[in-house]
């Protein structure tokens, strides 16, 4: 009589362990969340700062007074003083009272030299007259800008002329154009 219990014991544990067994893989992944692994890489460099709607103001050599605003801008942390910039707006307060307006997609601002560059679709506006180039450099140690590529000017009172380099000078108010080879400065003027 031991023995029929030990059996019908055995026999009832290995039914109980068979059903536990079965009950154990019909429902184990019933509860299970599928997880994707996504691998998220930055879009930006990490050695890269980035940051929105700055403004940087001062004065150059000369005390004049600017601002320098962009709708975004970086730097890389082993050269912060070199700010790339987009979407460029630079005011420069002259000691005359005018105001001399350069606008731009991208640009460079040397923080230390105060030294600017502004590339596509560079616009500048002095009281009546308009330029507009390819790239405009800021000199902050000459006071000079330097307007190269594809340039045209174009002022209410006198006319309109084309250019590939332009140079003026913020001290003097006087202005230099330039060709490439043996090509002539093409001025048409009002009259």
């Amino acid at each position: 009589m031991i023995d029929r219990k030990r059996v019908i014991i055995l026999i009832q544990l290995t039914i109980f362990l068979v059903a536990l067994f079965l009950l154990y893989n019909t429902y184990r992944d019933k509860n299970k969340i599928p997880i994707n692994v996504m691998l998220i890489e930055p879009e930006t460099d990490p050695d890269t700062n980035s940051f929105t709607d700055i403004e940087y103001s001062g004065f150059d050599l000369n005390g004049n007074r600017y601002t320098l605003n962009a709708v975004q801008a970086d730097f890389k942390t082993e050269t912060p003083e070199i700010i790339k910039m987009e979407g460029v707006v630079a005011n420069f307060y002259l000691k005359d009272n005018t105001i001399l307006k350069v606008v731009s997609n991208k640009g460079l601002y040397n923080t230390i030299t105060l030294n600017m560059d502004f590339t596509e679709n560079v616009k500048s506006t002095y009281l009546t007259n308009n330029l507009f180039s390819d790239q405009l450099t800021y000199s902050n140690s000459e006071s000079k800008l330097l307007a190269s590529g594809n340039v045209r000017g174009e002022s209410v009172e006198k006319g309109e002329f084309f250019a590939d380099n332009v140079e003026y000078s913020l001290t003097d108010k006087t202005l230099e154009l330039s060709m490439f080879g043996n090509e002539r400065v093409n001025v048409k003027l009002k009259n």
